[in-house]
């Protein structure tokens, strides 16, 4: 997917950790951000050091990211209590939307 760039990001890179077994697809809980750095020279030699200590199956990489500049001191205002936040509707494919479709419906009884 191609994005368009923001003038005020810089470009970095992520050093990534990533936690395989055998036979086992990646998930979310095993893969960690190590570091992000500014410099890709430096990425890959952190990179190169982390994976000859790394325990079997391990594996770190590089990820190229941006960064956006830090923002400081910004306030913002509480909301007021009149106004409401409405709850999204549930999406038609969502479990929740499904069970609720499938209550409405009559059951039928058991074939003896």
């Amino acid at each position: 997917m191609a994005t368009t760039r923001v003038p005020d990001q810089q470009d970095a890179y992520a050093v990534v950790r990533l936690d395989s077994f055998r036979n086992f697809t990646p998930r979310p809980e095993n893969v960690s951000v190590r570091r992000v750095v500014h410099h890709f020279a430096e990425a890959e030699l952190e990179v190169r050091h982390l994976n000859m200590t790394a325990p079997t199956g391990t594996v770190y990489f590089i990820q190229r990211t941006t960064v956006a500049p830090r923002i400081d001191a910004v306030v913002v205002a509480p909301l007021s209590p009149a106004v409401a936040i409405a709850e999204a509707p549930a999406s038609p494919r969502s479990r929740k939307a499904r069970a609720e479709k499938k209550s409405g419906k009559k059951k039928k009884g058991k074939r003896k």
